[in-house]
């Protein structure tokens, strides 16, 4: 049938029911009411030759099409998969009132939009409807049985293949979650597992952009928790470059959060801000929907990483803002906020206040982290408040409380204690020169210039000797030593440190 006669064959086909169907769908929904006019044209054969050869009389057609087909098959939005869901549906439709010639006209068009957004499933779905088709037409001009088959094997593998990188991203999230930073002889053990899972050895390897956005996240986690930051880096740097068209929302969002702490784990400070705000503003335009577990993550990530950067800028006027910000949005989310999240939350917290001079509410976060700690929970967060707790009580000058505390730290940190971890040997070497000090074996510049060397040490090993945990424990150090504020000796390190 010629497509030209699509529109007048659709109307001619509408029941009763139908066109009641149509009458309400566009007395509520539908706008521009004089396409009425060309459908009462064409119900009565009454269409004027001469309206014909117009633009306006084929937009008109196309429109009027359209809307009989939501009028008969309800459309819910304006998202590609409801527009995808439609059409499928349409088809379907069309096909159950033998219009097999409308129903492929609707599956080419349909097949086009999943094509380009990578939606798998709906295009074997659609392939299915195709193959219906065939059985009742054999339409000229359009691929064979052999290519529509070719077609339904490339797709499958592409799904088994995006199956399989999604497995492997998984497992290696699984192995942050349990173990977080791990030693070399873990990390060949994980490595070793996901080339057994299959594993890709480039993205040129990669059958779609969803599977390359897949391949790039595993890849920044892989090396993140090996503490390969700048190979971290570089993945999720490329894993935002790509099309977003075929990406979920969620992947979407989860790529520019997980980029975000990329840049933080390498003092990528400004980086990381235009990456949050980037993400803000797309959620303040409600791209991400309302839904609250979405905008509780969107929090997560802009409270503690826009803090640290905020601080390690030595930017006291915005360390303040976003102090405030975030005590503002944990009043609102109150315990809705995971245990987990608030022990991150905390370790960002204390930096800010220790930042501002505030240290009652610095302790306060302290022994927060301290308190809460159980199996499950980030160690290193625990760990990491167990120095800036010694750090405060050094502030305060009470070495007999110092000594206590610095040998509950000296003994957790040795049981932890792995032969040649680099990470677990600075933890012990600093509790056991809070001991020695607190025991008056050196004096206070000899303490803490010691305890600068064992950080300068620590982050010679690691990409721009820079980690956003131990940092901090530098500028500290180097305000202790000048008598300079804590965001003065930030401001003044930022310029040799961040931004590399």
């Amino acid at each position: 049938m010629a497509k030209k006669n699509l529109l007048e064959s659709l109307i001619h086909s509408m029941n009763q029911s139908e066109l009641k169907r149509f009458a309400l769908y566009t007395k509520t929904y539908a706008s521009n009411k004089s396409y009425m006019d060309l459908f009462k044209a064409i119900k009565n054969n009454s269409v004027h030759k001469i309206e014909k050869s117009t633009n306006k009389y084929a937009q008109q057609r196309r429109y009027l099409y359209r809307i009989i087909l939501e009028s008969l098959v309800q459309k819910n939005d304006k998202t590609i998969e409801s527009e995808v869901l439609f059409l499928i549906k349409a088809a379907n439709y069309l096909l159950k009132k033998q219009l097999p010639e409308h129903a492929y006209q609707i599956v080419n068009k349909a097949i086009n939009m999943v094509d380009r957004y990578e939606m798998i499933g709906y295009h074997l779905q659609l392939i299915e409807i195709e193959k219906q088709i065939r059985m009742y037409i054999d339409p000229k001009g359009y691929r064979s049985d052999e290519e529509i088959f070719e077609e339904e094997v490339n797709l499958i593998e592409k799904q088994k293949q995006l199956q399989t990188l999604k497995a492997i991203f998984n497992h290696i999230y699984n192995y942050k979650k349990q173990y977080g930073y791990i030693d070399l002889g873990r990390w060949n053990t994980l490595y070793r597992e996901i080339r057994e899972m299959g594993a890709l050895t480039t993205v040129n390897e990669c059958y779609t952009k969803r599977a390359a956005y897949h391949h790039y996240y595993s890849q920044t986690l892989l090396y993140f928790v090996r503490r390969s930051h700048r190979k971290s880096y570089e993945y999720s740097k490329e894993m935002i470059k790509l099309d977003p068209g075929p990406l979920t929302k969620q992947e979407y969002l989860n790529g520019y959060l997980e980029h975000s702490s990329s840049c933080l784990t390498l003092g990528r400070t400004n980086e990381l801000l235009d990456t949050l705000s980037h993400v803000k503003d797309l959620h303040d335009k409600g791209f991400f929907g309302t839904y609250d577990n979405i905008s509780l993550k969107i929090f997560y990530y802009r409270a503690n990483n826009e803090l640290l950067a905020h601080v390690f800028n030595g930017d006291e006027t915005k360390v303040r803002a976003k102090l405030e910000e975030i005590n503002k949005e944990m009043d609102y989310w109150g315990d809705k906020i995971p245990i987990a999240m608030k022990v991150i939350l905390a370790t960002g917290l204390k930096l800010g206040y220790l930042a501002l001079g505030e240290y009652k509410k610095m302790s306060k976060q302290i022994h927060f982290l301290i308190g809460n700690y159980k199996p499950g929970l980030r160690l290193d967060a625990y760990e990491d408040g167990l120095i800036y707790n010694l750090m405060y009580i050094f502030m305060k000058d009470d070495l007999d409380y110092m000594e206590n505390q610095a040998q509950k730290a000296y003994k957790h940190f040795k049981q932890m204690s792995i032969k040649d971890n680099i990470d677990l040997d600075f933890k012990l070497d600093v509790a056991k020169l809070f001991l020695d000090y607190s025991k008056m074996k050196m004096n206070k510049t000899d303490f803490l210039n010691a305890y600068k060397k064992l950080i300068e040490f620590k982050l010679s090993h690691f990409d721009n000797y820079f980690l956003e945990i131990d940092y901090p424990y530098l500028i500290w150090t180097n305000s202790q030593l000048t008598g300079k504020a804590f965001l003065e000796t930030a401001r003044d390190m930022a310029k040799t440190h961040l931004n590399k």
